[in-house]
């Protein structure tokens, strides 16, 4: 008497005992029936299916969006599956959205009401099997690809962590139907889909007598995970190429399915690395924007001028001067921190040119380290911090967006702490601090300020701004020290806590400097 024995993704292949087999393998095995039964019912009425590797931030917007895709005459185009890895985290991801339930915290309401809608219609599910992919007309990925070490001393040290895409790219690769198309939406380094995917999609299907030609595409996503998360996947411009014409066809049609291509036309490049190097200058010129400015910030606190009201000054010359960025605290998110150092790794690995991008690695280290001027200011304002409690406001990378990844919040709590201080965050966005789960996560703002000797704003979201001198006070207990890393308390705010005994510093703010308020 045998029982079921384990397949490549790890379920189990039923067997004539399969009455005898684990339960939960016996549930997976039905759920995954009805994906298959779903499936074909879709396709049988004339819908694409199309299979979303990955259930992260990009990943879970993207197959919602898909899923709610309608043709003309108000009929699904696509059914969704996605895919995300048989871990503990996985699973849970798939059994969210299985419920109706975004995995992925947003401020886009949207988002969430769009989930439910899908799943409730019977065009959106997900699983952790592999094998969905079999199912697939068009297989979008959208993985993580990230560098071991975001400080590397120099081009020739960086190191992208690339098993775990190739491994996914495998997975692919051996499960696909030889007619389907690949969409890779991860941001990569130049050639990875030439060089990387092609050829790992090729001896997959060679393994399997597949002679068939890969169709493979490289569609890169700009979605921004704040209050139009959704729109910034349906209705905003999308860049795109193909390996062939063939792949680029495909790749055109099934976007124009989803995107709002009328009010925001694709663009085609003539190549895979064309795009996935646009998609790499995009953040880099973002990121060489923010460190620019860093040193101009060093400049107005020395000098004791307003820096933001200098740039406000200089924005109203709109088309060349309005995207000029304002004083800050550090870079975050999974984009900026990282993209420029995968074009440089790209450039020498898989391209085989040795330009060095000298002050986009630089732009990339300056960023890094922003948080620890914040950190100068504190010590500079609080002096010993031995023993001092200090309250920090926000985790999260972008005001009203839950979203904690690369936080540079995290760089400041390790230096504030490592000079003595108890440290108290606080972030109304966000429960918990997943990167950090050992930091002390206050509640409420009240709890975070009650008692403490200084206070730190971090991220500008609008429940910081809208505390008022006498609020701020009220719940600290009295005067303390407040340092504003992100332009949250206005001058007239900053007076009156002056007024009332407390010190105060600021980012950018020399003036406050030169009024003495941090004397």
């Amino acid at each position: 008497m045998s029982l079921a024995s384990p397949s490549a993704d790890g379920l189990a292949v039923p067997t004539a005992h399969a009455e005898l087999a684990d339960p939960r393998v016996l549930g997976e095995n039905a759920a995954y029936a009805k994906i298959v039964e779903d499936a074909e019912a879709h396709r049988l009425a004339g819908a694409d299916v199309v299979v979303v590797q990955g259930l992260g931030f990009v990943g879970a917007a993207v197959a919602a969006v898909i899923a709610g895709a309608n043709d003309t005459e108000g009929r699904p185009c696509h059914f969704v599956v996605g895919v995300d890895l048989p871990t503990t985290a996985g699973s849970e991801k798939v059994a969210r959205l299985q419920a109706g339930v975004s995995p992925i915290g947003s401020a886009d309401a949207e988002l969430e009401t769009l989930t439910r809608r899908v799943v409730e219609r019977g065009t959106l599910t997900a699983t952790t099997s592999e094998r969905a992919y079999e199912l697939a007309d068009v297989i979008v990925v959208d993985i993580p690809l990230d560098v071991a070490d975001r400080l590397a001393g120099s081009a020739a040290e960086l190191e992208v962590v690339l098993p775990a895409f190739e491994g996914a790219v495998r997975a692919i690769g051996r499960r696909m139907r030889e007619d389907a198309l690949v969409i890779v939406e991860t941001t990569v380094p130049p050639g990875t889909c030439e060089q990387v995917v092609l050829p790992i999609l090729n001896a997959e299907r060679r393994e399997r007598s597949i002679d068939r030609p890969v169709l493979l595409a490289h569609a890169y996503e700009r979605v921004m995970p704040g209050a139009r998360y959704v729109e910034s996947i349906r209705s905003y411009p999308r860049t795109f190429s193909g390996i062939d014409e063939a792949s680029a066809a495909r790749a055109r049609e099934f976007l124009s399915s989803f995107i709002d291509v009328e009010a925001h036309p694709l663009w085609e490049l003539p190549d895979t690395t064309s795009s996935e190097i646009a998609k790499l200058l995009e953040n880099a010129y973002r990121s060489m924007n923010i460190a620019f400015i860093q040193e101009w910030t060093l400049l107005a606190e020395t000098t004791g001028v307003d820096l933001y009201e200098i740039i406000e000054s200089i924005r109203v010359r709109k088309g060349t001067h309005d995207n000029i960025r304002y004083p800050g605290f550090g870079v975050g998110g999974y984009c900026l921190p990282k993209d420029s150092l995968l074009a440089q790794w790209g450039a020498t690995n898989l391209a085989g040119s040795n330009a060095v991008l000298d002050m986009t690695l630089a732009a990339v280290r300056t960023n890094a380290l922003m948080p620890l001027h914040t950190r100068d200011l504190v010590a500079e304002l609080m002096g010993d911090l031995q023993g001092r409690t200090v309250a920090v406001c926000g985790v999260s990378y972008l005001p009203g967006v839950p979203d904690t990844r690369n936080s540079p919040t995290e760089v400041l709590v390790d230096a504030v702490v490592d000079a003595g201080a108890d440290v108290r965050v606080h972030d109304p966005q966000i429960e918990v601090w997943p990167e950090r789960p050992d930091a002390t996560l206050s509640g409420d703002l009240a709890a975070a300020l009650a008692g403490a000797d200084g206070v730190i704003f971090t991220v500008r979201h609008p429940e910081y701004v809208r505390i008022s001198a006498a609020e701020l006070l009220e719940l600290a207990g009295g005067a303390l020290n407040v340092v504003d890393a992100q332009n949250v308390v206005s001058d007239a705010k900053a007076a009156l806590l002056v007024e009332s005994g407390c010190r105060i510093a600021g980012v950018g703010k020399g003036h406050w400097r030169k009024r003495g308020y941090g004397a």
